[in-house]
């Protein structure tokens, strides 16, 4: 538990120091950082290979980090579903 509140403190603090002008805005910072954590800390917080990670994660994604991402305007809703309708299609 100790190491999982470290870890947040410091990607929290990462993402509150400015990076550039695509900043990630509060949601995304508190909904997407154990995504992060899990799935792109590989990747440089604000780059353009942690948001194609994201991406590619996408389907790993908790609920709260794509909500997020879709109401900081990170990704569009339509194309959250077409990628589940995708996905479900796959799987059938």
């Amino acid at each position: 538990m100790l190491r999982v509140c470290s870890v947040a403190i410091v990607v929290a603090a990462c993402l509150v120091a400015p990076l550039s002008a695509a900043a990630y805005g509060p949601r995304v910072k508190k909904f997407c950082a154990n995504d992060y954590m899990d799935n792109c800390h590989l990747h440089r917080l604000g780059t353009p290979e942690l948001r194609a990670c994201m991406r590619k994660a996408g389907a790993k994604l908790s609920p709260e980090c794509v909500n997020a991402l879709i109401a900081e305007g990170e990704v569009s809703a339509a194309e959250v579903a077409q990628r589940r309708a995708a996905a479900a299609a796959a799987g059938k």
